[in-house]
């Protein structure tokens, strides 16, 4: 499976193909723009900025964001133009903002609020770095009920795997089977167990940590039957996937789909364990029966798993035996922005608003963004949002208010906020953009969120210009029968941004 790693094979191949000076550009401009107030030197960029060509200081370099020359709104305006015109179908919204000023460049009803399809995604990264951390991690526990049960307990992630723990990777940093094995060997250290006793244990799954309805109301059923999307749960194996496979089919129950694949790793792993303390010699202080057997105080407790998965919740009296924990929080946002995966972001959405308090329900994690992009200083005014992938048409949000989330995230004193922009998919490289904007002036400049609707396909994020002038955009083509035509215009003004530097 594709992942979203802090590995160097696909960014070592941008920092040489692509342009020196924009990735500089770049990777250095938050450290710049804060650098007279920051009182340590802001740390290197994201996850998905390394390697580094040297470290990142404010020292560094010569302070582009003041070096590099401001396109001219009139330059930048005729071929941006010229670039939308060649598209004969739909119709663009845009808007093109310097990110060092603030500056808007260029508007072509950049206050039009529509349907930003997975361009909404970049909005959902933005809350779950300034509400979770990028550092954060979330737990799959196992505890031991009251009543005989091993209860697992879905704390939000959604990348579990199934087998052992892969360390290196984002799915599947936390295995299932994993867990497994921790809990069947917690179970006989805890001294909960009678010596010589027989317990049989049964599985209960916990996914009440969301709330409220699975599937949103507004999504069209073709959004299940096409595997975009499944019932939003606080627990599942990859990305709700039945396989590891990014394109495999999504489980229309995750959470008890994954708890099953616990019971079956359970249920060996007890096994393997109780034959390792039937193995194991009798305690010397128990002594032995005439007929030279142990006595039942000195023996093993018999533990078995018993039944199928039920649903519960743990409760107050539960003891924890076990868990295993996710990637960072910005892997995961690597790996959503990267496939674009709507299940990754529905489940962000939700994890952002239980840390502002909000309810884990699709209504608080809408709540939870709007609020984030007014915190940033973003006029909300139109913005109306249905959920936190872009999956519905009815999310509204206007290239103005995109652009702005883009521009504040990448020049906040917030290091996980500005690391938003290196979690993008990189033109001609990574993710949805690895075979798009492919030339030699466009790979590598560009870091962008692709969006793709019925009759509506968005392009977003950042671009340096040929005179190291990195700027914020969010265009948005809409009313395309095809959407070739959209991709192509897109691009094409993408291109104009990374190609020309517009001072003249």
């Amino acid at each position: 499976m594709k992942r979203a790693m802090r590995t160097t094979t696909s960014l070592l191949l941008v920092l040489v193909l692509g342009s020196l000076v924009g990735v500089l550009v770049l990777n250095l401009l938050p450290v710049f723009l804060h650098s007279s107030t920051a009182s340590t030197p802001a740390p290197a960029p994201g996850p998905a900025s390394a390697p580094q060509l040297a470290p990142a200081s404010a020292t560094a370099m010569a302070p582009l964001g003041k070096q590099g020359k401001l396109p001219q709104a009139a330059a930048l305006k005729k071929k941006l133009d010229a670039a939308f015109a060649k598209t004969k179908e739909g119709g663009f919204t845009a808007e093109v903002t310097d990110v060092a000023t603030g500056k808007v460049l260029y508007s072509r009803h950049g206050t039009q609020a529509s349907a930003p399809a997975s361009n909404l995604k970049i909005l959902t990264a933005v809350a779950a770095q300034k509400q979770l951390g990028g550092e954060a991690t979330l737990p799959t526990t196992a505890m031991l009920g009251s009543d005989d049960t091993v209860v697992l307990v879905g704390g939000g992630d959604v990348l579990l795997g199934a087998g052992t723990s892969e360390p290196e990777s984002t799915v599947s940093r936390a295995g299932l089977g994993t867990l497994a094995q921790k809990t069947a060997a917690a179970l006989f250290a805890s001294g909960h167990f009678t010596a010589g006793s027989k317990t049989e244990l049964q599985v209960v799954v916990d996914d009440t940590l969301f709330t409220g309805a699975t599937l949103n109301p507004v999504w069209d059923e073709s959004l299940m039957t096409t595997s975009n999307i499944t019932a939003v749960q606080p627990l599942a194996m990859y990305g709700a996937r039945k396989d590891g496979n990014p394109t495999s089919t999504r489980v229309a129950d995750p959470a008890m789909t994954a708890a099953k694949v616990f019971r079956a790793a359970l249920g060996k792993a007890v096994a393997a364990e109780q034959q390792k303390a039937d193995a194991a010699p009798a305690s010397p202080s128990a002594g032995a029966s005439a007929a030279g057997t142990a006595p039942a105080d000195a023996r093993p407790p018999r533990i078995g798993i018993t039944g199928g998965v039920v649903r519960g919740e743990a409760g107050a009296g539960a003891q924890r035996l076990a868990e295993v924990r996710s990637a960072p929080i910005a892997d995961q946002l690597a790996f959503m922005g990267e496939e674009s995966d709507n299940y990754v972001a529905e489940a962000m959405g939700r994890l952002s608003a239980i840390a502002t308090g909000r309810p884990a329900t699709f209504g608080g994690a809408t709540d939870t963004l709007r609020a984030t992009a007014k915190d940033l200083g973003v006029d909300v005014s139109g913005m109306s949002l249905a959920d936190t992938s872009g999956l519905s048409d009815r999310n509204r949000i206007s290239p103005r208010q995109l652009t702005g989330i883009i521009r504040a995230a990448a020049t906040s004193r917030d290091p996980d906020l500005r690391d938003v922009s290196y979690l993008l998919p990189i033109s001609g490289a990574t993710g949805t953009l690895e075979h798009r904007l492919t030339s030699a002036s466009t790979r590598g400049e560009i870091r962008a969120k692709t969006g793709t609707l019925t009759g509506i396909s968005t392009l977003s994020g950042t671009a340096v210009t040929a005179d190291g002038r990195v700027l914020a955009f969010a265009f948005f083509g809409h009313g395309f029968g095809s959407l070739d035509p959209a991709r192509a215009g897109l691009d094409r003004a993408a291109a104009v941004m990374a190609g020309c530097g517009c001072t003249a």
